[in-house]
């Protein structure tokens, strides 16, 4: 496998030059120390991989056809900085987008390994009206009270043009995993959503489906929809941020966590709210979400509640230097899942974009 990336990223470098083609090597490395001490369990100090930014490399290019038409391509792959591993690849050369797509007058379209429109992931998710969104401890961030879809496999996107600052979004995915079996065994993924952004103003709206069909002990599961509201404001002196979502039957609870046994899932309703201001040639950071819910199969209610700060000193146009703190509240129903949600965290490090 390592051997399999490391020749293709050569080749695409090596052509790169030759023909002077629009082929980009990009990618990431951040690092630091988090000190963590979680509810029942013992502290610990650690190396901390990717917290700011995601630690990844990858491949883009493009080919101009004319008349506004190109086509283009995008192969990216995480990894491990403390022990230089792939970053959980299973059978993956790419493990976090891999696509091939077509761009027209009319808009983008997109085949391949893409990031669902909640996912927090890749070029065609529109959700992040958040501080630091998914970045540090999942003790302070939305991983601890919005339910987020991921990298989906068997997919194709769509961006529309932009249209008086209004942009359409549509993905679908005929197998999130796999998409080997019948039409009705294939578990589904379809998203529809809307962002506008000006100067200083941005809005997005997105719905999520993950119809669950052909999973795995489940008895004629319900399809889960997720229904998210974001917007953003940039005052000069400060930016605001708010996110708000309603999931409908989740299969899983926030953190990713697996509700054991599911066959109607989660209702719940999480809230985002966020200041970044600028300090001391840096960005200071506020973040608190919270989610109120009810287990569908069993009647019991649960939440979750956290809080988060961090900050960011820019060292160059590239590389940034960060501190963050965060602390996390599960209620009684919750906590009978292995979550990760109670407790708190510290983190110091540094990221590096190339």
């Amino acid at each position: 496998m390592k051997k399999l990336v490391f020749a293709v990223v050569v080749s695409f470098v090596a052509s790169a030059v030759y023909a002077e083609t629009s082929v980009t090597l990009y990618g990431g490395a951040d690092g630091g120390i988090t000190v963590q001490k979680l509810k029942g369990k013992s502290a610990t100090v650690k190396f901390a991989n990717g917290s700011l930014d995601t630690n990844m490399f990858g491949i883009t290019g493009t080919e101009d056809l004319g008349s506004g038409n190109s086509v283009f391509f995008r192969l990216e792959q995480g990894y491990v900085l403390s022990n230089g591993k792939e970053d959980d690849s299973g059978d993956k050369a790419f493990n976090r987008q891999a696509y091939l797509g077509f761009t027209s007058r009319l808009g983008q379209v997109a085949f391949g390994r893409i990031g669902a429109l909640g996912s927090y992931n890749g070029e065609y998710s529109i959700s992040g009206s958040s501080a630091y969104n998914t970045s540090f401890s999942a003790l302070s961030n939305i991983h601890s009270a919005f339910i987020l879809t991921d990298w989906i496999n068997n997919t194709i996107a769509y961006l529309s043009p932009n249209l008086n600052g209004w942009k359409l979004h549509a993905t679908y995915s005929n197998g999130v995993n796999e998409d080997s079996e019948k039409w009705s065994r294939n578990k589904h993924y379809y998203g529809l959503g809307a962002t506008f952004e000006d100067q200083a103003f941005r809005l997005g709206a997105y719905w999520e489906m993950l119809d669950n069909k052909g999973s795995d002990g489940f008895s004629k599961p319900k399809a889960t929809n997720l229904f998210t509201t974001q917007a953003s404001y940039d005052f000069g002196t400060f930016k605001l941020f708010g996110v708000y979502q309603y999931a409908l039957h989740s299969m899983k609870l926030p953190n990713y966590t697996e509700i054991e046994g599911a066959h109607k899932g989660a209702n719940q309703h999480a809230l985002a709210l966020s200041v970044a201001v600028p300090f001391a040639g840096g960005s200071a950071r506020f973040q608190t979400q919270g989610a109120l819910g009810k287990l569908k199969d069993t009647g019991e209610k649960y939440n979750s509640f956290s809080l988060g700060a961090a900050y960011l000193y820019p060292l160059s146009k590239r590389t940034t230097l960060y501190t963050q703190a965060g602390w996390g509240t599960t209620g009684k129903a919750f906590k009978k899942y292995d979550s990760g949600l109670g407790g708190w965290a510290a983190t110091f490090g540094l990221g590096h974009n190339f």
